[in-house]
């Protein structure tokens, strides 16, 4: 019975020990003559392009002697459907691009001494269905694009040794639904576009050690549902996660140093209902957050000072956003909130003078310029009707009004006098609502209100409002009652 491996012995002492496309040639006997080969121990390298575009290759067992697998070694063996490494293998890094196209490869197991893979390095190997690692793996780094259109693996398991996972490195893994980090990830960067396009991704724990996120690591990746982001990363970059239309829940570490959420950060993220900004967000950058269109309510943080053009366009459920008190908002950009669903507005008097004059310097900027055509910010009030950055017929309150509300609701009871046709019809006393307690009042106002104003009384904020009584004192009714003594004599007199 005839072997069906070829087996090529290991280089001779003084000979070159990099297996190149040469020795290949060497021992190629015909078509179908090397489809499956069995290297010998003593390789170590498997050199630049040795089976570029080879037709033949079936399996291979690599020897523990190789310590580098180098650029685009089997790239285009588009029949390559397994590859084995002995046992103990000393290699440590897989090249640019070496298995890129191995369009059969179903499954490899990555030895532990591997630091580095490689830009490619499995790019489009279509029938890749298992990535492993052996225990105990060394990986530092999965370079640039290493497993896009891997688009039939489902799940992998990365090392607690991975520290950066580069720029498009699953991009358009389509079929990945599960990415599980080891206990005690060291990982601290995830690049550009890392999962982009992975529609099956579900679940993803970001782990506690990562810094840096890079452009649209989560774009398009329509099943991810829930994420928690740690608090060590400091931007949500541009489209981070656009087109999330899954998502559904962004929590925050506490402790969160977030300081800005970049332009398209959460674009399209249609089924996201509320969303907890972090307190040291300054900036929330251009369309962050248009067309999320099930969000429902906004509390923007104290620290934000800038929201870009188109923020929250197209948020049609979007009813009420709040500015927290000392709000340092600065600047809100061109139909921030254009076609949202907003109605009601609560800002600080001196952050909405800070609005109204920076828009001022703006729209005199825009007149001098002499461009065509004028973009104007508007000037908005505390009023019922406002334009608010693209919205129409927005109202517009400050925090004491709310206050002022609360406090007239929860006044002492009163009785309103029945008249003599009320005794006669049996019509009842009105009767106010009934009062919350003097002090609880009185504490939820200091709690709500600027530091340093008090709450007014609510006789007094009546009287603000041009109509109600004063207070009733002993100097007051004997005033009253002099007048009508006055009055009585007088019509006396007359008669």
């Amino acid at each position: 019975m005839n072997n069906p491996y070829t087996i090529i012995p290991a280089p001779g002492p003084g000979e070159e020990t990099t297996f190149t496309s040469e020795h290949w040639h060497d021992f190629y006997l015909g078509p179908g003559s090397m489809q499956n080969i069995i290297l010998e121990e003593g390789w170590t390298e498997i050199g630049w392009q040795a089976f570029v575009d080879n037709p033949d290759l079936q399996t291979i067992r690599i020897p523990a002697s190789v310590v580098d697998i180098l650029e685009d070694a089997f790239n285009g063996t588009i029949n390559l459907r397994q590859v084995e490494f002995a046992e103990g293998s000393r290699l440590e890094f897989i090249g640019e691009g070496a298995f890129d196209g191995a369009e059969s490869l179903e499954r490899i197991n990555i030895p532990a001494r591997v630091a580095r893979i490689g830009p490619g390095a499995f790019k489009d190997t279509t029938a890749l269905e298992q990535v492993t690692f052996e225990e105990g793996s060394q990986l530092e780094m999965i370079g640039v694009q290493a497993f896009t259109g891997a688009e039939s693996l489902q799940t992998i398991r990365i090392p607690a040794s991975v520290r950066n996972i580069d720029n498009y490195a699953f991009y358009k893994a389509s079929s990945l639904v599960e990415v599980v980090f080891e206990e005690g990830s060291k990982l601290e960067s995830i690049g550009d576009g890392s999962f982009d396009g992975t529609t099956a991704l579900q679940t993803f724990q970001i782990p506690a050690s990562v810094s840096n996120m890079g452009k649209g690591v989560f774009r398009n990746a329509t099943s991810l549902q829930t994420i928690h982001i740690p608090k060590l990363v400091q931007t949500l970059m541009i489209m981070t996660f656009d087109n999330a239309s899954s998502l559904r829940e962004v929590t925050f570490e506490e402790g969160s140093l977030l300081q800005t959420i970049a332009g398209g950060a959460f674009h399209k993220t249609t089924a996201l209902q509320t969303i907890q900004i972090p307190a040291g967000v300054t900036i929330i950058g251009q369309g962050a957050f248009k067309n999320a269109s099930a969000l429902q309510k906004i509390d923007i943080p104290k620290l934000v000072t800038t929201i870009g053009d188109q923020a929250f366009a197209n948020t049609t459920s979007l009813r009420e956003v709040t500015f927290e008190q000392d709000s340092q908002i600065t600047s809100i950009g061109h139909d921030a909130f254009k076609e949202s669903g907003l109605t009601l507005v609560v800002i600080g008097e001196s952050a909405l003078n800070r609005l109204n004059v920076n828009a001022n310097l703006y729209n005199q900027a825009e007149i001098e310029s002499g461009r065509r055509p004028i973009r104007f910010l508007p000037e908005v009030q505390f009023r019922e009707i406002n334009e608010f950055y693209g919205k129409y017929y927005v109202k517009i309150v400050f925090r004491a009004q709310q206050i002022d509300t609360l406090q007239l609701i929860t006044k002492k009871p009163a009785y309103k006098k029945q008249g003599f046709f009320g005794k006669i019809l049996g019509k009842p006393k009105k009767q106010t609502r009934a009062a919350l307690p003097d002090e609880m009042t009185r504490e939820i106002g200091k709690f709500l209100m600027p530091a340093g104003v008090e709450p007014k009384s609510p006789a007094a904020l009546a009287a603000r409002k041009g109509g109600a009584r004063k207070p009733r004192t002993k100097k007051r009714v004997a005033r009253k009652t002099q007048k009508r003594k006055s009055k009585r004599r007088r019509t006396m007199k007359r008669k």
